[in-house]
């Protein structure tokens, strides 16, 4: 090993070394080894006769990294100090006198030109004593207590009445309970005790169970008449059976063409009867325009009947709601305490809740009564109903939870007719669908549910959403956006609503993110799909969709869709109108354009709310519009 010279940066000046400065010497060389391995030299020839052969080969370079390290456990002690003008001042804990300081308690007594007057025990001579004694011998005096006279009493002109056998006579004394006589007086109380009335001038009043009280003015009854009109909208009439009038009706025209085709329109009954029925023209298409008028008169028409027999059920309030998260209509109701009867279920095990029909200025609702409770106050008692439309009897806790499979492959459309059927045999559901159909192979599809879980399940797959019928065994499969929010300038609306048919209106805006790309893809078996806003960049991507039946691109599409729509600034708008013979009951997903003198706003209807409470029936519309 080299030596290695220490260099002193001064001389020192005391037994202590410092290391420090510069090397002004010439570095002393310091030996190393490098051991390195070269590769072998290898090489492939073909050996071809008569032929000549060199290798021509370099090594490689060879490198050293090497790292020097030096170490030094010598001490560098602080050797002087700095010194300033300024330096930090210690604490001086020396005692600081005050001129004033606390008051000290003097206990000694202070003397007052007013103290407390002490009671003296000496007695007391007063000219009139507090109580006289009872001497043995009678004292009578101007003013003094009366004491219980003898069998002959004294008559005294200001003395306390005294109980006795005989009635006393006096100008003052109170009044004595007799033993068997009653005397009228012009104010006291009546007795209730006695089976003889007293009478008097004022006495109180007892409740009298057989007659009534009638006012000139007082609370009005609703009272249902029924009105009569030469032109009227023609009803269906409710269930039950119904006699005919004394007028005989004219011969209804015919509806359909005669021919030797059956066309049912419900499922195959079970007693084999065959109901056959008339299939009017399509209802006309194009949009319903709201009038606007000084004065809407509404003529409302609400009731509630039960479900075969058509026994009327009174009801206080009736009210239905229905939005696009829901797959069913919410139903409640108040009726009578008397009303218990009409609407409770049976008695058997099996028997499950009454179903009811509400008809709201012509507009039926088929419903169950689920829930009910009572309610009772002073003077008055009622029944609080609360249940869901037909379809609940495909969800629980109606319908058993089954699995759901397709043995081969099938449409999406298809999917849901195999869903609502029990062993191969319908239930006497149908579906009306709107969105684009795709090819589900076989294997895919794989659920556990009940019947609507099922559904719902097929309709989410697709971007679409179920809307039950109000009272037909149907139920409507719809997309969640028919049209992109970018494109509704080209929509044409299916309700023109003035603001002169609109009683209240809110609005709420909400700010949603501003997505402009989605990856949709489906599981072992599908596609990936990449659905991107048109005209953006698809910088700003959602979160990443996965379903087993996206198994084509139209459902990667339409689901895309659905993701991408319900995006940006959006203004929620509630409008509350009543339920006019041009629009009748409005449903979600359909196109409402609201006009406020030049502010023209147009929106997916999507939640729907009447509340019935004749007179008044009102309608709750909640409209989504994109800014």
């Amino acid at each position: 090993m080299a030596d290695i010279d220490l260099v002193f940066a001064q001389a020192p000046g005391n037994a202590d070394l410092l290391f420090g400065g510069e090397q002004t010497g010439p570095s002393l060389p310091v030996e190393a080894t490098l051991s390195a391995m070269l590769p072998a030299l290898t090489f492939t020839a073909r050996a071809i006769p008569n032929a000549d052969l060199a290798l021509v080969s370099a090594f490689p370079a060879l490198e050293m990294i090497a790292e020097g390290r030096y170490q030094s456990y010598a001490v560098r002690p602080t050797v002087g100090q700095t010194s300033a003008d300024w330096q930090r001042a210690t604490e001086f804990k020396s005692g600081v006198q005050d001129r004033r300081e606390t008051t000290v308690r003097d206990c000694t007594l202070g003397s007052t030109r007013w103290a407390r007057g002490a009671a003296r025990h000496a007695g007391v001579e007063g000219r009139r004593t507090k109580r006289l004694m009872r001497f043995p011998a009678w004292s009578r005096a101007p003013h003094q207590d009366a004491v219980r006279a003898s069998p002959r009493g004294h008559a005294n002109r200001y003395e306390d009445a005294i109980r006795r056998r005989t009635v006393l006579a006096s100008g003052y004394e109170e009044a004595q309970r007799a033993g068997w006589m009653r005397r009228e007086a012009r104010h006291q109380d009546g007795l209730r005790d006695r089976r003889r009335q007293t009478v008097s001038g004022h006495v109180e009043a007892k409740r009298h169970a057989g007659a009534q009280q009638s006012e000139a003015i007082r609370s009005a009854a609703y009272l249902r008449r029924w009105l009569g009109s030469r032109w009227q909208n023609a009803i269906v009439p409710p269930p039950g059976v119904h006699p005919a009038g004394p007028v005989t009706p004219p011969a209804p025209e015919r509806c359909y063409t005669l021919s030797g085709a059956l066309l049912f329109a419900a499922a195959p009954a079970i007693d084999g009867n065959l109901l056959f029925v008339c299939i009017g023209p399509p209802p006309e298409s194009g949009t319903i325009i709201a009038p606007v008028r000084r004065v809407y008169f509404v003529i409302n028409d609400v009731t509630l009947h039960r479900v075969p027999d058509g026994a009327e059920v009174p009801a206080f309030s009736l009210s239905l709601s229905l939005d696009a998260a829901s797959w069913a209509w919410g139903f409640e109701a108040v009726l009578p305490a008397t009303a218990l009867a009409l609407v409770e279920p049976g008695s058997d095990p099996g028997a499950g809740p009454v179903e009811l029909l509400a008809r709201i200025n012509g507009t039926d609702f088929r419903v169950l009564a689920e829930d009910i409770s009572r309610e009772r106050r002073f003077g008055e008692a009622s029944i609080r109903l609360s249940g869901r439309g037909r379809n609940a009897v495909l969800a629980a806790p109606y319908a058993p939870v089954m699995n759901f499979s397709n043995g081969e492959a099938r449409t999406a459309r298809q999917l849901m007719d195999d869903v609502l059927t029990v062993n191969g045999v319908p239930l006497g559901w149908t579906v009306d669908w709107v969105l684009t159909d795709w090819l589900v192979p076989a294997g895919v599809f794989a659920h556990q549910g009940t019947w609507i879980e099922a559904l719902i399940a097929i309709a989410n797959a697709g971007g679409g959403y179920l809307i039950p019928h109000t009272s037909a065994l149907s139920l409507k499969v719809r997309p969640r956006y028919p049209m992109a929010p970018w494109e509704w300038d080209a929509v044409t609306p299916d309700f023109v609503l003035p603001a002169e048919a609109v009683a209240r209106e809110s609005l709420r805006w909400q700010e949603k993110p501003a997505y402009n790309r989605v990856f949709v893809s489906g599981q072992e078996v599908g596609v990936l799909g990449q659905v991107t806003r048109a005209g953006t960049a698809g910088d700003v991507l959602a979160p990443m969709v996965v379903d087993p039946l996206i198994t084509e691109a139209a459902a990667a599409r339409q689901r895309g869709l659905a993701v991408l729509a319900d995006t940006g600034r959006q203004i929620e708008v509630t409008l509350r109108l009543p339920v006019l013979a041009e629009t009748g009951i409005i449903e979600p997903g359909a196109f409402v354009e609201y006009q406020d003198g030049s502010i023209t706003r147009l929106g997916l209807v999507r939640s729907t709310s009447v509340q019935a409470e004749l007179p008044e029936v009102w309608q709750t519309l909640g409209v989504e519009t994109h800014a």
